[in-house]
């Protein structure tokens, strides 16, 4: 007959000992879980940053507008200065920022001891003559290792289309524009080349003048 005395202070200490196992295993594995959806959660959304910043990037340089500036050689410029570290351009003012119309935009890589940050700073086309250069200014890249800005198109100097650190003082917009940033080794994000073409290419700042067939005044 089996004895009905209960269990020995052995088998209690084994059982708790087994317990404590069991309960040590099961908490290192909700804690890896826990950490591992943090570390998802988070590179997910810096993945999401990035994609946003493309997309606006793409959609104010895509936008670009060629407004053709007099500099008395009865040519004229382009209303677009871009440097391998900055790049300024009118633009239509994305509608879920503001009402419309145009703005200046710059696009700068500014430099912060070891990294830099991508900026955006912007002003309406008609402000004030008064009001100050940038009426808003936001950072979209933030802690980045480096950033270039290159321009693709055929240019005064160079009647053959290649790639250009710079491009300012031209007859029209370079036909692409590529964006490239670099991040840390231990930086999660990521950055694909983007490149961008800007669509409007035709002269808006021509008045036909059916005498000389010309744009008025060139």
């Amino acid at each position: 007959m089996r004895d009905q005395s209960g269990f020995s202070l052995v088998e209690v200490l084994v059982a708790l000992v087994l317990l404590g196992l069991l309960s040590m295993a099961l908490f290192a594995s909700v804690r890896f879980g826990v950490t591992a959806w943090r570390r998802g959660g988070e590179r997910s959304d810096q993945i999401h940053t990035s994609m946003l910043v493309q997309d606006l990037l793409r959609r104010l340089i895509g936008q670009a507008y060629p407004l053709v500036l007099a500099d008395g050689s009865g040519t004229g410029r382009i209303d677009f200065a871009g440097t391998a570290t900055s790049l300024d351009f009118l633009a239509p003012v994305p509608l879920a920022l503001a009402s419309g119309g145009r703005a200046r935009f710059t696009l700068a890589i500014e430099r912060h001891g070891g990294n830099s940050d991508l900026i955006v700073t912007s002003r309406p086309e008609l402000a004030a003559a008064d009001a100050p250069k940038e009426l808003s200014r936001k950072t979209l890249l933030a802690t980045i290792e480096a950033a270039e800005f290159a321009y693709f198109g055929a240019t005064q100097s160079q009647p053959g289309p290649e790639w250009h650190e710079g491009w300012s003082g031209q007859l029209s917009l370079p036909a692409l524009v590529r964006v490239r940033v670099r991040f840390a080794r231990s930086d999660p994000r990521l950055w694909p080349d983007l490149t961008i073409a800007p669509r409007i290419t035709a002269d808006v700042g021509c008045v036909y003048d059916p005498l000389t067939k010309l744009c008025r005044g060139r």
